[in-house]
């Protein structure tokens, strides 16, 4: 994945297949989440030359997510927010567009369906790939976004999906 000098890249990422019977919160990955999580942060790794930000919704399962993902990026920070373990799409975004403007690619981590909704409002379903998530995705699954505009600007219709990563 190469993008513009002045792109930025953002990728959306639905935590992997957790366990059920417990408080939503503490919901941990099963055995094949576990595996699932670790293949996608291979994917990522082999498109994502530097990773600059982490963000991180406090649940168990996307923490766990994002271990393999951290392990294998090594982003230079990495930050759990409250906001996206219940916020909306458009506090998820808010959360984005006061993004230090040095930060050049953001890896999130969260839930369904703020995940989908928001990679959907950023493309603003004008392309084949944002109509393939209009529904929702996957458990790890990660929607890589191109952002041609500085994070204060980010808004519908201001990044492009480029690419959709699943696992098995």
């Amino acid at each position: 994945m190469t993008s513009q000098p002045d792109e930025r890249t953002l990728v959306l990422v639905r935590h992997s297949k957790a366990a059920r019977g417990m408080s939503d919160a503490e919901r941990p990955l099963t055995e094949h989440g576990e595996q699932m999580a670790a293949d996608l942060a291979k994917q990522l790794g082999s498109r994502i030359a530097s990773l600059d930000l982490l963000l991180v919704s406090p649940a168990a399962r996307t923490r766990q997510t994002a271990r393999p993902v951290r392990d294998r990026l090594r982003p230079r920070d990495t930050r759990v927010e409250e906001v996206l373990y219940m916020g909306s799409s458009a506090r998820v975004l808010e959360q984005l567009t006061v993004l230090d403007e040095e930060v050049r690619s953001v890896v999130v981590v969260g839930h369904e369906p703020t995940t989908s909704i928001l990679a959907y409002e950023l493309d603003e379903g004008a392309s084949d790939l944002a109509r393939q998530i209009e529904f929702g995705i996957p458990p790890a699954t990660a929607l890589v976004l191109s952002v041609p505009v500085s994070w204060s600007e980010l808004g519908p219709g201001r990044a492009r999906l480029t690419e959709i990563l699943m696992t098995s």
